[in-house]
């Protein structure tokens, strides 16, 4: 009995049964159990959404037709969310290069919100390019949920995997 007691808990403490798995319009990864998956209608490219309601959190995985270099998509994103969000107090708070589903990859993280009184929230947009076509995944929070969130924009973002 000792030995299973064991064995649960390990279970547990890796996190394996706290998943839940998305598998459909030629990608797939796993994503935190108690989110829930959806279509997008009015999103242009948008082929799948994530979410958690309680928590705030949005995660959409965009799909389009490359017609640039991934460095060039990456920084016209960056260049039209700050002239697009400017006069709601854009503020870049990271980039960096990564690897997702073995491809180079890169990520900006911003907010927007001036105040209490507009839509305040913290985004975290990874760009990678597989084959003909950009994948865009766009975790979204509020800047006070964004720490606690992050891990489980991990789970969707190391876990895709383009079929």
């Amino acid at each position: 009995m000792k030995k299973y007691l064991i064995l649960l808990l390990v279970i547990l403490a890796t996190g394996c049964i706290f998943k839940g798995h998305y598998e459909g319009s030629g990608i797939s990864f796993d994503y935190p159990m108690g989110w829930v998956t959806g279509t997008v209608m009015d999103l242009p490219g948008a082929i799948v959404v994530v979410e958690d309601f309680s928590r705030e959190s949005t995660v959409f995985i965009f799909k389009e037709k490359a017609n640039t270099t991934l460095e060039e998509r990456y920084l016209e994103y960056a260049q039209k969310m700050s002239r697009e969000l400017s006069e709601y107090c854009y503020k870049q708070i990271s980039n960096r290069t990564l690897t997702v589903d073995g491809s180079k990859a890169y990520e900006i993280v911003y907010t927007f919100g001036c105040d209490q009184t507009q839509t305040r929230e913290q985004t975290r947009t990874v760009i990678l390019q597989k084959g003909d076509y950009f994948y865009i995944i766009e975790c979204k929070t509020t800047p006070e949920n964004f720490k606690s969130e992050n891990p489980n924009f991990d789970i969707i973002i190391n876990s895709l995997d383009i079929l």
